[in-house]
């Protein structure tokens, strides 16, 4: 007999919803529709980006159809790799993707009670699943669509996430609205990006043009990471800096001309670090 897989966020999100209807009755129809009434994690990820991204013009269940399809696809991806570590930004499945995501903003975001309160509500977490799912139609040549899903989560989501950009597992986009990430964008494993941050291009170049932030790079609130760069890892950029270069890691950075404070291999904590 096969073993049936345990989804621990999925049963913290089924419990989680099941105490927000009986404190608030009101909200029960939502709830029931986007969790309850759903069998799956998957079934109700993508019932909760269908019910977003709908419009006179495309359906919910046509929407519906489209992520489902996507997620059953990068889910047959990801088993095929065999479980060698963790897939490369951008692919993979999106659904364990979303996973870690709701891992990373319980763990990381004092806001956040819980895995219910962040799927239901947050924004930037269901703007960048909508993203996963334009990635992977980009990836398929689908870039008409694509599009389509960009600028609807613009529209509903206030974010303009490219779906040529690369997104790792793990991401905690704050408050999100204002968040720029151009085309050739790749933001890795356990990042987390303030609301107003641009990952941009100089407007000068084609081609691979946008920054690459390697694994758990925290970027302040209004702050621009521009051109055809990295980010080191474990490095911290402040509110509203300005970066054009290379960072190495463990870099902290802050101010409009972008004056790093602190340098590759300082293994001391800073104060700036608990205001990001």
């Amino acid at each position: 007999m096969a073993s049936v897989r345990k989804d621990d966020v999925w049963d913290s999100m089924r419990k989680g919803a099941q105490e927000l209807v009986e404190k608030e009755p009101l909200l029960g129809g939502f709830v029931y529709s986007k969790i309850l009434n759903q069998p799956t994690f998957e079934r109700s990820l993508a019932f909760m980006l269908a019910t977003k991204l709908a419009s006179s013009t495309v359906l919910a269940s046509q929407w519906n159809d489209l992520i489902i399809d996507a997620l059953t696809s990068t889910a047959e991806e990801e088993k095929s790799m065999g479980g060698r570590g963790s897939p490369a930004p951008g692919t993979g499945s999106i659904a364990d993707a979303a996973r870690a995501d709701l891992r990373a903003i319980l763990s990381r975001d004092p806001a956040c009670p819980s895995y219910t309160h962040a799927f239901l509500f947050f924004k930037g977490f269901q703007g960048l699943q909508a993203q996963r799912v334009s990635h992977w139609l980009w990836s398929k040549g689908r870039t008409v669509i694509a599009c389509f899903v960009q600028s609807s989560i613009s529209e509903v989501f206030g974010m303009d996430l490219h779906p040529g950009a690369k997104f790792g597992r793990g991401i905690l986009v704050d408050h999100a609205t204002g968040i720029v990430v151009g085309e050739t964008a790749v933001v890795d494993d356990d990042c987390t990006l303030f609301h107003g941050v641009t990952l941009g291009g100089t407007g000068k170049v084609s081609g691979d043009r946008h920054p690459k932030l390697q694994k758990r790079v925290v970027v302040g609130a209004h702050a621009s990471v521009i051109g055809n760069i990295s980010i080191g890892h474990d490095s911290k950029i402040g509110a509203s800096a300005s970066i054009l270069h290379d960072l190495p890691p463990n870099s902290v950075v802050v101010g409009h001309k972008g004056i790093v404070i602190q340098k590759r291999g300082h293994k001391g904590k800073h104060s700036l670090l608990s205001k990001l």
